[in-house]
């Protein structure tokens, strides 16, 4: 799958679906691949997955010392599998569970 960091040239920001999901388009064509962005030291900002020019698979933040923020999964503008949060150490803070159909199953809220 291709990586394309956000501020490549070729990287345009397209429109805001009907759903309210971003769409991209990298060399005219909608993007399938990976949107990758970094803070100022190098470490990721995030991971956008995108299939057809739409927002659609993993996606992930991380805080600017590397550690990831939230990773969840969006399909057609909607959360699908997991949802999950942690704080700056890495401490898992919150996890969601989706069904199939994008039906909350299971929300964890850890202390």
């Amino acid at each position: 799958m291709i990586r394309v960091d956000f501020d490549d040239d070729d990287l345009q920001y397209k429109s805001i679906d009907a759903g309210g999901g971003n769409m991209y388009d990298y060399r005219g064509l909608p993007f399938t691949g990976t949107i990758v962005e970094f803070h100022n030291n190098g470490n990721l900002i995030g991971e956008t997955e995108c299939k057809n020019g739409y927002t659609n698979g993993w996606q992930r933040l991380y805080y600017s010392t590397g550690q990831i923020e939230r990773e969840y999964y969006v399909e057609c503008n909607r959360n699908y599998k997991s949802y999950k949060c942690w704080d700056e150490v890495g401490k898992l803070q919150m996890h969601i569970e989706y069904d199939e159909n994008g039906n909350e199953i299971s929300k964890l809220i850890y202390r």
